[in-house]
């Protein structure tokens, strides 16, 4: 069974299609005949659960999931024009948090990694004086002059 998504900014359902009927190009556009996509991709493979992603004018826009064959949720990733932006998460498949990564404009934040029990086992901070750091301050100024 396919998962119910609806498209919460425009506040209907989205357009789903079998993401094996969708062509992406060289720099990673998604086109379904012969428009740049908006909607969800989808993929179920028997035995090894759904995928879904979120598109908006050809971009990975807004959340992919995954899910176990049992329904559950396997992960979920939030995207920003084709870039990860937002929470990653996986998920163990009785719930449990297996690792939980932050992105900004596809630059990684935050992470932290987690055990059977729900322990943290290890965590990590994007350090001020990386080349990404000041790389990532330089997106957070160009995207808030928008």
């Amino acid at each position: 069974m396919v998962p119910m998504s609806s498209d919460e900014n425009a506040g209907h359902e989205a357009l789903r299609v079998p993401d094996g009927q969708l062509d992406y190009d060289e720099e990673l556009i998604y086109w379904f005949c012969g428009e740049k996509f908006t909607g969800i991709g989808y993929e179920e493979i028997s035995g090894r659960g759904v995928s879904e992603v979120s598109y908006r004018d050809g971009l990975q826009d807004g959340p992919a999931r995954d899910w176990y064959p049992s329904g559950a949720l396997k992960g979920e990733s939030i995207y920003q024009k084709n870039l990860l932006h937002g929470h990653v998460r996986e998920f163990r498949e009785n719930g449990g948090l297996i690792s939980d990564k932050e992105y900004e404009h596809g630059i990684l934040v935050r992470s932290a990694e987690y055990d059977a029990s729900g322990e943290m086992t290890s965590s990590s901070t994007l350090a001020e004086g990386s080349p990404n750091y000041s790389r990532l301050q330089r997106l957070r100024e160009h995207f808030s002059s928008d």
